[in-house]
């Protein structure tokens, strides 16, 4: 046996073997690594190990050229040690009609000082001249909808502001841009007629995206000030002006600006006509790349509205819009996030990590592969584990941006991870409580005005993780120089118990759960209902959230699963259309993922293994497309992820949609 493959067995020996005294465990890996898989499942196996392979290197080459060789060094990197201006972030994300006509209003530094229509001109002309390109033929920039409503008036805006600012020479500027009036015109009157009348069909209850009850409402404000002023009136105007005062009610502007680390900073372009951008245009709240709040529409504001040019925001803008990819130039010049970097990371791991447990326990696929796999699995979970330490215990879902606070998805799913596959690691449950738990559930950010599901999901099964050795070490589950008291077993058996209350109480009645960062029931729903079954291992806790026996914890879930087998397309998919069918492959892996762990508890139910055969049918017709074409996601495949307006993240589908299909 080689010296590699001796390292990597020290690897799996000292990191990927569960706590409990085994005799045997280095035969073992051994085991693992050199057994053949069968052969029916041999080609989807090993697509599944390459795929995923390609997957992380895609994203630690991102993160850093020399990310496997010494993942501590970006981990430190990553937190301002060299004030490197040059680092925009990283992550694949969709572009976004909505920042892109943020950027499209800014004026040049030249017309920001004299303020003179003579010497109007814009500062990024491709993203003012992108509109009249790309407008649907209903006039929208962003599909159908209450989602359409946000990338709408910003666009209309874009529009409006350009005649306002160059008056006189309006049809001269018009012109430098090849743009005649008759052309502004049609795209001006056609995307205010689609505006008007999906306004007057908007229910309200109908949209959660993010600050839409201060974004909305600054843009109808500022529409309705120009110089040729446009009113909205629809029927759910006044409902809107009260959520939006109720909104601002619980905002301590004042108390905010006088600090750092806030997430209002990510919409700071709803404050312009509250506060004096000047004010946070400082070094604590204005990233090491020159964003403000990862957010291209909240940099453009401050570029846009406070009394001084921002040199450091707008060289931010100018390489991100450098560095776009052109096969989604239909939906943008700029992404509507940037960057995702420690959340993609994150997300990205959830699943392969799930994928590689999974492959650790079937002991079936044969040694270069996995070990590939396996090493670069472990490089990330060091890369985190330091990213973890530095933070303090909790980490921000951007990587750059080091002024961004942290959050509990991304805090307590790295922790997940760390624990996962480091089991002697020591992880701070103490912080992640004291900061994020509220005695009832876990919120996602100290200040936010909803909670999240899947993040309370995310949080209780690092909690039951805890639990699991707590329960087989009998001692205090974490011990930290900080605190001599750490979280113990019976607190756990309080605060599980309550969280888990409360995830009972958000279901349906149809049997499933939403949230407030994917629009698809199925993202949660899965979560949930995998979470609740797991409960069968730990009786106490089952019956501490209501549930006396297992028979009556699988018959609560059972209504979950029939909903997944009532709701499958015929061509075997799940969710909203796409170009692959009535369904999306999305939505798909979670219902999957969800039907997988069903059949293990309804081993004999047909229903539920035709349905999965189905599905994965429909995943493997798709799936060396998807993994290979770019722009596959962006441009054939619904946005569901949920911001100031809705978008997708490519790598984290792509895993898992490899985890849903790997047979255990």
């Amino acid at each position: 046996m080689n010296l590699k493959i001796k390292k990597v067995l020290n690897h799996f020996k000292n990191k990927l073997i569960p706590l409990q005294k085994n005799k045997n465990r280095k035969n073992k890996i051994v085991s693992l690594i050199r057994s053949p898989v069968p052969n029916d499942k041999n080609q989807l196996s090993i697509k599944i190990i390459k795929y995923a392979d390609e997957l992380l290197s895609e994203c630690g080459d991102e993160i850093c050229p020399e990310f496997f060789k010494n993942p501590l060094e970006p981990a430190r990197h990553s937190n301002d040690i060299t004030n490197d201006s040059d680092l925009i972030g990283y992550g694949d994300i969709s572009m976004s009609p909505y920042d892109t006509a943020w950027v499209a209003m800014i004026p040049d530094k030249i017309y920001k000082e004299s303020k003179s229509s003579k010497d109007f001109n814009l500062a990024f002309p491709q993203c003012f001249i992108w509109f009249f390109d790309n407008q649907d033929a209903n006039g929208s920039w962003a599909g159908n909808g209450a989602g359409s409503i946000a990338p709408g008036l910003a666009g209309l805006l874009a529009l409006g502001l350009f005649q306002s600012r160059s008056g006189e020479y309006f049809e001269t500027k018009l012109n430098d841009l090849g743009i005649t009036i008759e052309r502004f015109t049609t795209i001006f009157e056609k995307a205010k007629n689609f505006l008007q009348n999906t306004l007057n069909e908007w229910n309200i209850d109908d949209l959660d995206m993010t600050s839409f009850e201060l974004t909305i409402p600054y843009h109808l404000s500022a529409l309705a000030q120009l110089e040729k002023p446009v009113v909205f009136k629809f029927p759910e105007s006044q409902r809107l002006l009260q959520e939006n005062r109720r909104k601002l009610g619980l905002i301590p502007l004042d108390t905010i600006l006088s600090q750092q680390y806030s997430t209002i900073t990510h919409s700071i372009e709803a404050f312009c006509e509250k506060i004096n951008l000047s004010r946070i245009q400082n070094n604590a709240f204005q990233a090491i790349n020159g964003s403000y709040g990862s957010s291209p529409a909240a940099t453009a504001s401050v570029l846009m509205h406070a009394p001084k040019w921002d040199d450091k925001a707008f060289e931010f803008l100018k390489k991100i819009i450098s560095h776009f990819p052109s096969y989604v130039k239909s939906h943008g010049l700029v992404p509507t996030l940037s960057d995702i970097g420690i959340f993609e990371t994150i997300w990205v791991m959830h699943s392969i990590g799930d994928l590689c447990l999974k492959i650790r326990a079937s002991k079936n696929f044969n040694d270069k592969s996995i070990i590939n796999l396996f090493t670069k699995n472990l490089a990330f979970i060091k890369y985190l584990s330091e990213l973890n330490k530095i933070q303090g215990g909790t980490l921000r879902w951007t990587s750059w941006d080091n002024r961004m606070p942290a959050d509990v998805d991304d805090s307590v799913v790295s922790n997940w991870l760390i624990k996962q596959f480091d089991p002697v690691s020591t992880i701070d449950l103490v912080i992640i409580i004291k900061t994020f738990y509220n005695g009832k559930y876990f919120k996602s950010f100290p200040i936010e005005r909803t909670f999240s599901v899947s993040c309370n999901v995310h949080a209780v099964n690092l909690l039951i993780l805890e639990y699991q050795h707590a329960q087989s070490k009998r001692k205090k589950i974490t011990n930290f120089s900080a605190e001599k008291n750490g979280v113990t077993k019976v607190m756990l058996e309080e605060i599980i118990p309550t969280v888990i209350k409360f995830i009972i109480f958000q279901r349906k009645e149809n049997g499933i759960w939403l949230d407030k960062w994917n629009k698809s029931p199925a993202y949660t729903t899965f979560k949930a209902n995998d979470l609740l079954l797991s409960l069968q291992s730990y009786r106490k806790l089952r019956v501490k959230s209501g549930f006396a026996t297992n028979v009556t914890l699988r018959d609560y879930c059972r209504k979950t699963v029939d909903w997944a087998l009532n709701t499958q397309h015929e061509d075997g998919s799940w969710g909203e259309p796409s170009s692959t069918g009535p369904g999306n492959l999305e939505e798909t892996s979670y219902v999957i993922r969800l039907l997988r762990t069903a059949a293990k508890n309804w081993r004999d139910d047909k229903a539920i293994q035709m349905a999965l055969h189905n599905g994965k049918k429909y995943l493997i017709k798709n799936l060396d497309e998807s993994m290979t074409d770019k722009g596959y996601f962006h441009t054939k495949q619904p946005f569901l992820w949920i911001n100031k307006q809705l978008y997708t993240t490519p790598r984290i589908i792509k895993s898992s949609i490899l985890t849903s299909l790997w047979e255990d």
